[in-house]
């Protein structure tokens, strides 16, 4: 056992080069005026964090915050009845459902967005059938958008949950008077909360920090917290700033993920 110890070491290489590095820059920068490309002399300095009450980050905050909020509860409200559904059908085309889910993801996220963002110009291939959008622009698109990419990330760890729950608990409830609503509220959905929270946060995630989405189907007239990072690093080269909002994102990530580990100690549905 103690020379299989040596087969971690690589693990250990790879996550000092591309992770524990990487990260520690992103610190520096931060608090001083580096710049990356033209490392020399730089002074630690705060600037940047008098940058974050700017009109820009503030809107961006506000329309990450509102935009994944909306689309978090819409993707629970759509996703806890088809999970639901799923854990307690007995077709013989379940398994196609879920294969219905899980496909999408395995194409490119950015040529989904592509195919919504044609759909929303007025002028689409849905004109054969006298059908016409001109959402492009509109929350209503951002919201669609990212209820159509990160729904199934709400599904299936519901759906891994709910159908691991032990049948008699339920046929209990029944037998002690409680009706088929009072046995839900009172038995399944407590059973089904940490597949309900890991969905949650599997969908709120990266609704807040989506980039390519809302930069597409907003025709670049609404920013969220992911289209100004892409700005300050790829345009303006205020890299001070977009690894601050860095940090804040990843420290929100990390406290996010502590909470699913509280409701999932053992990793069962984190997709």
């Amino acid at each position: 056992m103690p020379n299989l110890k040596r087969l971690a070491y690589p693990y250990i290489v790879w996550m000092f080069v591309l992770v524990l590095i990487p990260t520690l820059l992103i610190v520096v920068l931060s608090i001083s005026d580096l710049y990356i490309f033209d490392i020399g002399p730089f002074t630690f300095n705060l600037n940047s964090f008098e940058a974050l009450g700017s009109d820009v980050v503030k809107s961006a905050i506000v329309n990450s915050v509102k935009y994944s909020f909306i689309a978090t509860v819409l993707c629970f409200l759509i996703g806890y009845p088809t999970a639901y559904f799923l854990a307690n059908s007995q077709s013989r085309y379940k398994t196609l459902f879920l294969a219905l889910l899980i496909v999408p993801l395995w194409s490119n996220m950015l040529l989904r967005i592509k195919a919504w963002e044609n759909l929303f110009y007025p002028n689409s291939i849905l004109n054969i059938f006298g059908i016409s959008f001109d959402l492009i622009g509109t929350d209503s698109a951002i919201i669609i958008g990212m209820i159509s990419m990160y729904l199934p990330f709400m599904i299936l760890p519901i759906y891994s949950v709910l159908e691991k729950i032990d049948f008699s608990l339920i046929d209990a409830s029944h037998d002690l008077g409680a009706n088929n609503t009072k046995t839900f509220f009172k038995v399944i959905f407590p059973l089904s909360t940490s597949g309900v929270v890991s969905g949650v946060i599997m969908t709120l995630l990266p609704a807040m920090t989506a980039f390519a989405l809302p930069k597409s189907l907003s025709g670049g007239k609404i920013q969220l917290i992911g289209n100004i990072l892409e700005d300050y690093f790829k345009l303006t080269g205020r890299y001070s700033l977009g690894s601050l909002i860095s940090i804040l994102l990843m420290i929100v990530i990390v406290l996010l993920f502590t909470l699913v580990l509280r409701f999932d100690k053992e990793g069962e549905n984190l997709v």
